[in-house]
């Protein structure tokens, strides 16, 4: 079971006839709430991904496997796809730990970029995968790119990141401004 937590809303004020109104912007609860006093993670990837930014990368939309890892200390929401010839798989994880917490634990590979004008990292961590950590208002956008075992006909391990940068800033920018 999922809990939110946080203040009740508060009705907003009435404005007069004449101030302008503007919309306010919707806010959703993510589909899983931790227990700490860490943000929410606000971008949801299986949500927040219009279908054809996910064709532009290369991957197929109908293939959206979902997934959250549910702790409570932090939040992971998380989103697979497949290319449509099942070559490799890319795996979306939007968490609410921090860029520090990230880059000390990807610090013996890897490398601190700028995408989309935000910090980010290029973690080359295995032979299995590739992957671009973005920072966030809330925390982190991973986005890898995960090479399939069964498949004999796999990039050799200096090409595997080829276009993984590409990937992620298509993907990056559908983060909220101020995210």
């Amino acid at each position: 079971m999922l809990t939110a937590c946080g203040s009740p809303a508060t009705a907003p004020e009435v404005a007069s006839a004449s101030e302008p109104v503007s919309p306010s912007p919707t806010v959703r609860v993510p589909r899983h709430v931790d227990q700490s006093d860490r943000p929410w993670v606000t971008f949801d990837p299986c949500l927040d991904i219009p279908d054809e930014a996910l064709v532009e990368a290369g991957y197929d939309p109908q293939s959206k496997d979902e997934d959250v890892v549910a702790a409570d200390y932090h939040t992971f929401l998380i989103c697979g796809f497949d290319t449509p010839e099942r070559q490799y798989g890319l795996s979306l994880l939007s968490g609410n730990i921090t860029f520090a917490e990230q880059q000390e634990k990807s610090k013996d590979y890897a490398t601190p970029i700028m995408l989309n004008g935000r910090r980010a990292l290029l973690e080359v961590p295995s032979s299995l995968n590739c992957a671009v950590s973005i920072e966030t208002s809330y925390g982190i956008l991973g986005v890898s790119r995960v090479f399939f075992r069964t498949r004999s006909d796999q990039n050799t391990e200096e090409e595997r990141c080829i276009g993984i940068e590409e990937t992620a800033s298509i993907i990056a920018r559908y983060l909220p401004e101020g995210t």
